[in-house]
């Protein structure tokens, strides 16, 4: 036998002893004597035997009807039933992801008829029955709300009802490691463990191709019971990326501009062709723009090109694009923003040992020279401001004035300056580096890819050909931003462009960085973001261009192409090197640029990471403005496509073992919350069998008890009755 309320059973059984103080102390009495004793005393040793047995046996029933009080408090169990009952641990994992802002058949999210289920789950326990619950909220990264369990369901409840939805994507393996290490922190004597899994388990939410871990019952009974998934056809459109195609706009004045809008789609609708359309608008002007976009039949992506106008920066702050979709299965996906970058000036640094020469001959003309005249060909617009410097004198302050270097002598670099290159890089800077013009074996090529965190491997000698080399254009990859404002007359400029010699990077089937290859199939121009050793992209841009502007090389210097390459390189490059202003909800634990506070439309400091979409304030460490924060939707976690059962069974019940501790929730709206618990085996029945006969006995315990009070009250009164008479 066991007891379901142990504490209050023991305090019960403790006043079984009551009785049975008070007895004894009745019986401490001092006797009195008086003229009348004598009679009074043979009147009680007549009568002894008797009424010491009627008090004994109600002292025994007074005690017993204490013990069975004390029964009825402490509902026993007993037998079988004793292992399968007792206080129940329960904890939700519920689905607060963006996931469950998709509306099923009415204008409700699934978020709300979630957490509906989570209450009705909590209503069905209780605390004197020594029942805890404990809540992890699901978006990505999870959270414990409360956790280890607790016995305080209200609170459990409060937790609930405040929980708000978020634009993050699910993190289900999360909340069960969370799960795994409060079960672990829990006493060694804790009952059986449920837990309940509030989703509506869709792609978006889940991923079956990634094994659930496994939770660690340490000798206790760990039961999953889970929502039904949601089977509901659907269809959404989701805003997957907005791309200008220039990426920092100089000046202040207004201006046009295009941006390309990406979508992805989901649901049942995958098969068919569909038309959307998509709207642009600008901060600061009324103007917007609106276009289609269509998905090819089977096609999961699409994307159009909208332009827009960027206002007067006097008549607004910085700029932030707005694209939107009309409403769909999940509304969360259905608008982004995108801040524009705007910039008054670019400062380059031309990085080698020699300033450009006065008025000499070409064949003199350094490669810093043709660089220099190729970024500023005349000094009418000032948007590129030169800045030379050498590769002795790279320091830290003159490379923090800088938004690009071009490095035309790093054989000449220092190693030291090296990591200081690599700083600049990372803070967002872009770096375009140029060979050496030196026939000799180059050994600089293994420090610069080292230090700045490249995986490129670049030949140790310059590549030279009987034939002149020719730039192959159709060699870009139409994925490539850095060439995009110039390709469509690239083939023309390319075309008498040849290149004598190069310092290829070698190509490798794993290297996607290549832009540009030579008639040989060696690569020309590539670029990539450095890397950590972890493999983390970090914001920074390298540039490799593997023959310098050097007439002995190539004759690009003199070419068409030379002025619009270097243009776009630098005006291009900045703005992919740029550390974007854009963030997705629940990954935004790193920010922008300087930036070390954030703060909400109505100034409110926020935490991260941010799990809600929107637009944000910056601050940096002095408190001032540093720009805007777009936060978008995850859009990994809307997609809406159906997990079949018979693929969610399996992966789910590998993380309790087997799937005869799996059950699944009934799914039929509200009116089937009330059978949820019943369903999930949670439900106690509503009269225990054994209190029934527990009241029944204390009843006629208590009749009795008063039948022997007044029997023995009434042998009193013969005694007293027969000391009268004597």
């Amino acid at each position: 036998m066991s007891l379901l309320n142990p504490i209050l059973g023991a305090l019960a059984f403790a006043f079984v002893a009551l009785p049975i103080i008070l007895h004894f102390l009745k019986r401490k009495r001092k006797p009195i004597q008086w003229g009348a004793m004598r009679f009074l005393i043979e009147a009680y040793r007549r009568k002894r035997r008797r009424m010491t047995l009627e008090q004994l046996l109600l002292l025994l029933t007074r005690c017993a009807l204490v013990l069975l009080f004390a029964l009825v408090v402490g509902r026993p169990i007993f037998g079988s039933s004793s292992k399968r009952s007792g206080p129940t641990e329960l904890y939700i994992v519920l689905d607060d992801s963006v996931a469950s802002a998709a509306r099923e058949g009415g204008s409700e999210e699934a978020f709300e008829t979630l957490k509906a289920r989570a209450v009705a789950l909590i209503d069905t326990l209780s605390a004197e029955s020594g029942d805890r619950a404990g809540l992890i909220l699901m978006s990505s990264p999870s959270r414990s709300i409360i956790a280890p369990a607790s016995s305080d369901l209200g609170a459990v409840r409060r937790a609930i009802e405040r929980a708000e939805r978020t634009d993050a994507a699910a993190d289900l393996h999360g909340a069960l490691g969370a799960l795994d290490q409060s079960l672990t922190a829990d006493e060694d004597d804790a009952p059986a463990v449920t837990l309940a899994i509030l989703s509506t388990l869709r792609a978006g939410s889940i991923d079956p191709d990634r094994p659930l871990p496994r939770l660690a019952s340490e000798g206790r009974d760990v039961r999953l019971i889970v929502s039904a998934a949601g089977d509901t056809p659907m269809s959404n459109v989701a805003i997957s990326a907005i791309e200008p195609v220039r990426s920092v706009v100089l000046g202040e004045a207004e201006r046009d501009g295009q941006a390309l809008v990406r979508l992805e789609r989901s649901g049942v609708n995958v098969g068919e062709a569909q038309r959307v359309a998509v709207t642009l608008a600008t901060t600061g002007t009324s103007t917007t723009s609106r276009a289609v976009a269509e998905f090819a039949p089977g096609s999961t992506t699409a994307e159009v090109m909208l332009g827009f106008v960027l206002p007067a920066a006097e008549n607004a702050g910085q700029p932030v694009l707005t694209a939107t979709l009309p409403d769909d299965a999940n509304r969360a996906d259905n608008a982004a923003g995108l801040p524009i970058d705007r910039r008054g000036a670019l400062r380059v640094g031309i990085i080698a040992s020699r300033p450009l020469v006065g008025q000499v001959g070409i064949d003199r003309f350094t490669p810093a020279d043709w660089v220099r005249l190729a970024l500023a060909p005349g000094e009418a617009s000032g948007e590129l401001r030169l800045v030379d410097t050498t590769p002795s004198s790279i320091d830290a302050p003159r490379l923090a004035t800088l938004d690009a270097a071009f490095l035309l002598e790093p054989d000449a670099v220092a190693a030291e300056s090296w990591f200081l290159l690599r700083r600049f890089v990372e803070h967002g800077g872009l770096l375009v580096v140029m060979p050496p013009a030196k026939d000799s074996v180059q050994l600089w090529t293994d420090a610069m890819t080292e230090s700045l965190g490249l995986d490129w491997q670049i030949a140790r000698e310059p590549v030279s050909t009987d034939e002149p080399m020719r730039i192959n254009t159709e060699s870009r990859p139409p994925s490539d931003r850095l060439l995009a404002m110039i390709a469509g007359e690239l083939d023309q400029l390319a075309a008498g462009v040849s290149f004598e010699k190069a310092l290829p990077v070698l190509p490798t089937e794993a290297d996607d960085s290549a832009l540009l290859t030579l008639s040989d199939g060696s690569v020309l121009l590539a670029a990539k973001h450095p890397m950590t050793p972890s493999g983390r992209t970090l914001p920074g841009l390298v540039v490799y261009l593997a023959s310098p502007p050097n007439l002995a090389w190539t004759d690009l210097p003199t070419r068409p192409l030379m002025v619009p390459l270097m243009q776009e390189l630098v005006r291009q490059g900045i703005g992919l090197a740029s550390d974007s202003a854009v963030r997705t909800a629940g990954r935004t634990g790193e920010l922008p640029g300087r930036a070390t506070e954030v703060l909400s439309e109505d100034g409110e400091p926020v935490e991260l990471p941010i799990r809600r979409a929107g637009q944000y304030r910056l601050l940096d460490d002095a408190g001032e403005d540093a720009g805007v924060l777009a936060v978008h939707a995850d859009v990994r976690g809307t997609r809406t496509d159906v997990v079949p059962t018979a693929v969610l069974e399996p992966w789910l019940a590998a993380s309790v073992g087997d799937a005869t501790h799996l059950s699944w929730l009934d799914d039929e709206g509200n009116a089937s919350l009330s059978s949820l618990a019943e369903q999930a085996g949670m439900k106690r029945a509503a009269v225990n069998p054994w209190i029934v006969w527990l009241i029944a006995a204390a009843l006629v315990l208590a009749i009795l008890e008063t039948a022997l009070a007044r029997w023995s009250a009434r042998s009193m009164e013969q005694v007293h009755g027969e000391e009268a008479i004597a």
